[in-house]
This record gives C-alpha cells, structure tokens and sequence, in this order.
C-alpha cells in the first residue's frame, strides 16, 4: 500500500495526533509499528501494533488521563520500549498533557535520575505498566504522582470524548538532556518542533512510500524518540523496533532484521558499529542482505572514520555499500539532526594539522601525517541554518577557524523547563543583530559543505595555555594504544594545586592480556608523541564502568568528579 508522508504542520492538520487519527480512520488494520521479543524467544517474537489498535488504546489512556490532568500538565512516561510507551505518549498529545519520557524504572537500582527529571518538572501523572505500578509508587518524589498502567486502561463509552487540537507553538514533550557536561534538563520541545524535524529528516535522508525503519534506540532517548516513533507515525512509515537490551546481549539481530525486513533506513550511535564487528564472528553472518540500506545513521561524539571503515569491510560481502555511511550531527535542543552527509554519497574523511586545530585554526594535512587528526565530516545543514561563532566575542568566524556551532530554525527548541535563560544563553542568542539562534556548546568548523564537530566547549582542556580536545588524545590512545577499548577512554584535566595536568581514565579490551605498568607507559609516550603534553595519571577502570549517557556519550566532569572523590571502579592489576 502506498505511504503518503504527511510532514508539514498547517493549523488545519493537527501535526502527529491527527495523522494517527486519520489513518485509524481509513487504514484501521494498517501496521503502525512491529515489536520484536526476544525476552520469551531468542528467535525474537513479533507482535505488530496497527492504527486501529493504537488509536483505540490511546483514546481509552487519554480519557483516564484527562480525569485527572489538565492541558499543560506533565505526565512521566515510564514504559519499556513497547506499545505501552507508544500508546502513553500519543495518549499525552492527544489530550494536551505534556510527555515526560524518562527510562523504565526497576526494582534493583536507584532511580535517582528519574526522580530529578520528575521533580524538576513537577509531574502530576506517571504512565507506567501494571508490572511497574509498586515500583513507579516508591520512587522518591518531592510529590506524590497519579498512575496510570497503559495495560489496564480500558475504553469507557460513558466517557466521550475528543481529542485535543494542539497549538504548534505548545509544548509537545520534555526530552530530558543526556547530561554529557551537566545536570540533565528538560527541552521544551513544541509540536512544530516535531513537525519541522519530521519534515527535515524525509526531505533530507530520503524517505519515500518504499523506506523501511529498524531501530533499538530508546524511546526515552531523543534518537529514539525522534527518528523511531515522531517520524514514523508523522510519516506513515513502517518501523520495526527492538529494544537497546536485546541489541546488545546479540547485536546480530538487529543485522538480521535489517535483512529480514529489507530496510532502508537505521540511526544509532557510533559503538553500535563497533559492536557489530567486534561480536558477530563470519560464521554468523551468512545469509544476511544489507542490500537495501541507503542510510545507515551514525549519530556520535565523535564519527569515527575507523568504524566506519571496520563496518565496510566487514560487512561490504553481505551487500552494505560505503555510500550508506551517513554521519549526522545533531542535539535535543535543536529537536534531533542539524547536519547529516546527503544519502549516496560517501562520507567526507579528512586529515587536519591538530596543533593548528588546538590553536583555532583549520589546515589541512596529508593523510598519513603524524601530525594529522583524521576527522569525519557530517555532511551540510538539513534544511536550517547552521554559523561558527567566536564564543567569547560573538562575532561569526572566519571560514579556516574553530569556533562554537550555532543553529537556527523551526527545529530549534523553545528553552529549558522552567529555567530563565540569562542574556547570551543557549537560546535565543544574537548573531550579527539576529536573534533565535542556539548556542549549541560545541565547537567545530565547515571544511567545504561539511561540518567538523571538534568536541564540547566545556571540555576543552588547556595546559600551559594551549588547547587540547579531549577527543583528539582518546583517539591518540586508542590508536596507539590497541589493548584498550575503543569508545572507553577519557581524557580530563585536573587541578593539582600547582597546575592543570592531564589524567587518562581507560577500560582495556578483555582478550588483552598486558602489564598495567607497560600500558601506563605506552599511554604516556603516545600522547606526548603526539600532543607534546604529559600525562599525569592513567587509570584502568573495572569493565563497564567508564561514565557514560543513556546514548553512549562518555561524561568527562562526572568522570573527573569521581576520580577527584576516588569513587571511580579502578580494576586489580589482575583483572583488566
């Protein structure tokens, strides 16, 4: 059946509840979205959620919702991926409630980060499955919260009622920041937000009436939320979902599906690559067809061009093209991606002089050069704007420098919940007498049409005042280093009393089988080889333990907080 994508916010369409409505009105049995378990069947299970379906549950939980919360009030959304977080997030929309989507709760662990997204926002409704229900009731709240369980909500013909009709300007959600520099936040994200992203992502990395989405990101997740439910249901496309637990116990799976599925397009972060080299032997790979992937999305601090050229090799027999590579820049608070390499085309791999890179400045270097950095571009703005500013002055940057990424445009999100932004704020910035524009904290710079993403602005590291991106000497160690683990090495700086000196917190790889005191050694010489600056320390975390977001960003400050506590997870000497 063919899918007509219905991408752009009029007043008359309603944005994304409407386009649900509509289809549960003239498709009713059409597939919305495919959940796949594999938590009962390692084969994976199938249960397809169709228009019909979701639209008769939404209104059932919306009717419930609406009994005890009105518009503008904010609801957790506290479900596993599955239908439940599906239908309690379109339940919010319909009925004018603003969504929270935060992680599942669970019994055995603290779950302090949801309960400082739900204070902060002053939740009054938490949605949560039955099974969730005792769990969801002790979590520490500075209030008490209403539940309601997707799962149990029936529909009640005593009750009617219709849908809200939202403002595009309205507060659709509240994506909670992965907190990579911070303390997480809530971006108030608006329905036109939504409408302006979905319209991007279709025009941008071409789907069409044939496009077909797998994805295990997680919905509480902007990737997840953005590019495996906003988009889909907004677009009519069919997504296939697994959850990011089932990914990584066998990332095979996920290459399976893409198969079965014939799929077009996938997003996710850069280790998701990795980890498909690294844990699928050859024997598991036969019989897949990656044939049909135009875009495979690699969302990551930094696109790294050796993934990339693992995955090719790796999987170019079973059909995946290099042209499919598709890194993306992009942040919740400009909604999902700002800038994404057009599909078809190669990504933009180059090699550039780093200590000029340190000094603000931007020359290329030949490939090989041991004074290079090998960078990956992510490709033009997708249908916004996007200037490198100088962030102590303000002023744009010339085209050879580094400077901080603005963007502006109606994907850019509207502020902080309940935050007043100061003057030269992260939104609403003035650029050459304009205001609107999002001061994103990263830096980078334009090499041709593509944008470089050179690392945070907060994370910035300068010794005898000279810079260094804590992104360049991980990848330094990395490189030079192969006992460690790519994507667990982190470099911060701390304050000895004397000076800022460099420390190096790394997990090694567990097939490697070294002297801690030579790696300690091999990790010193590289990074003085190469940055002309000593390492004060390294340290070799337990497995598992490097700080990291929900999405796989390392967290440098909560990585130096630790260390400077000494609650970092260091591992024995004979258990690396």
């Amino acid at each position: 059946m063919s899918v007509v994508p219905e991408t752009d916010w009029t007043e008359q369409d309603g944005g994304l509840p409407a386009a649900v409505r509509r289809r549960a009105a003239s498709h009713p049995g059409r597939t919305a979205m495919t959940f796949v378990d594999y938590s009962t069947d390692p084969q994976g299970r199938e249960r397809h959620l169709t228009y019909g379906e979701l639209d008769a549950r939404v209104r059932a939980v919306g009717t419930h919702l609406r009994r005890i919360a009105r518009p503008g009030e904010r609801a957790a959304i506290l479900c596993p991926t599955g239908a439940d977080f599906i239908v309690g997030f379109v339940a919010c929309l319909y009925a004018g409630v603003i969504a929270v989507p935060l992680s599942a709760p669970t019994s055995f662990r603290h779950n302090d980060r949801i309960a400082l997204a739900m204070d902060d926002c002053g939740c009054e409704v938490a949605i949560t499955p039955r099974s969730a229900r005792e769990t969801v009731a002790k979590i520490p709240l500075a209030a008490p919260v209403r539940i309601i369980c997707p799962d149990e909500a029936g529909p009640d013909p005593a009750t009617p009622w219709a849908p809200v009709r939202p403002r595009p300007g309205a507060t659709a959600y509240l994506q909670y920041t992965s907190g990579s520099t911070r303390r997480p936040a809530g971006v108030r994200v608006t329905h036109r937000n939504m409408a302006a992203a979905a319209s991007q992502l279709v025009t941008g990395l071409r789907f069409d009436e044939h496009s077909v989405m797998v994805s295990w990101s997680p919905f509480f997740h902007d990737m997840g939320l953005v590019f495996a439910v906003i988009l889909p249901l907004t677009g009519g496309f069919p997504v296939v979902q697994m959850t990011p637990l089932a990914f990584v116990r066998e990332p095979r799976r996920w290459l399976r599906l893409l198969s079965d599925h014939a799929a077009t397009h996938m997003l996710c972060p850069n280790f998701g690559f990795d980890m498909c080299v690294d844990r699928i032997p050859a024997e598991e790979r036969a019989g897949l067809d990656l044939s049909r992937l135009i875009y495979a999305g690699n969302g990551a601090e930094p696109v790294r061009a050796r993934s990339l050229a693992r995955f090719t090799k790796a999987f170019a027999p079973y059909g995946f093209r290099p042209s499919a590579h598709t890194p993306v820049y992009g942040l919740a608070e400009a909604t999902l991606i700002v800038t994404a390499v057009p599909v078809d085309q190669e990504p933009h791999v180059c090699s550039f002089d780093r200590a000029e890179l340190n000094a603000g400045r931007v020359r290329r270097t030949e490939d090989g050069d041991a004074r290079g950095l090998t960078m990956v571009g992510c490709g033009p703005p997708m249908d916004q704007e996007v200037r490198i500013v100088h962030p102590e002055t303000g002023q744009q940057a010339g085209p050879a420098e580094v400077g901080e990424i603005w963007v502006r445009g109606e994907n850019v999100c509207a502020g902080y919940w309940a935050q007043d932004e100061p003057a030269g704020g992260a939104f609403d910035a003035v650029l050459d007498g304009e205001g609107g524009w999002l001061r994103t904290g990263d830096l980078g710079f334009f090499h041709g049409r593509s944008l470089f993403v050179a690392g945070r602005l907060k994370d910035l590291i300068i010794i005898d005042g000279r810079n260094h991106h804590p992104t360049d000497i991980e990848s330094t160690v990395e490189e030079e280093v192969p006992a460690v683990r790519p994507g667990n090495v982190v470099a911060f700086s701390v304050d000895t009393g004397e000076e800022e000196q460099i420390v190096i917190a790394a997990e090694i790889r567990p097939d490697a089988n070294a002297d801690p005191g030579r790696l300690r050694t091999m990790v010193r010489r590289a990074v003085a080889a190469h940055h002309d600056v000593y390492v004060h320390d390294v340290v070799f975390l337990r497995r598992g333990t490097v700080p990291k977001t929900s999405s796989g960003k390392l967290q440098r400050r909560a990585c130096r907080d630790r260390y400077q506590r000494g609650e970092l997870i260091v591992a024995g000497d004979g258990s690396l």
